[in-house]
């Protein structure tokens, strides 16, 4: 199975550590980029568009570059927009659900509290949109 790599964007430190890790455990093969930043991952989209990612993680709440706005970069350029973007967030409120979907956000996922449900999801999410 030949594919780019899956990406996540998260400004949190602990939250990466802790998605690597499970997606390290669940898809060992699958190759995963991480950045800390939206805007790390916009100049490294703007710089290889060659090796895609496959499906794209983002955290809404983001300093600087917003999980929104690379949102929004994302389905501008149509280079991406074709790429699933999956928003991540620890926000469960309807309004930012719906804001996300409607930019053309994939899914608007609220972040699991223990890793065993984190593994559930990452597992339920990648298998739809990879496999």
């Amino acid at each position: 199975m030949n594919f780019g790599p899956l990406v996540y964007i998260d400004d949190d430190e602990d939250d990466r550590m802790l998605f690597q890790e499970a997606i390290e455990e669940l898809f060992p093969k699958l190759p995963l980029e991480s950045y800390e930043s939206g805007t790390s991952f916009l100049q490294r989209l703007s710089n290889d568009i060659s090796n895609l990612p496959k499906l794209i993680f983002v955290d809404l709440n983001m300093p600087v570059v917003s999980g929104e706005e690379c949102l929004k970069h994302i389905r501008k350029n149509t280079h991406f927009s074709q790429i699933p973007v999956v928003i991540y967030s620890t926000s469960s409120s309807r309004e930012d659900h719906s804001k996300c979907l409607n930019l053309g956000a994939n899914m608007f996922v609220t972040k699991s509290r223990s890793y065993e449900d984190l593994k559930k999801q990452l597992k339920e999410i990648v298998m739809t949109h990879l496999f």
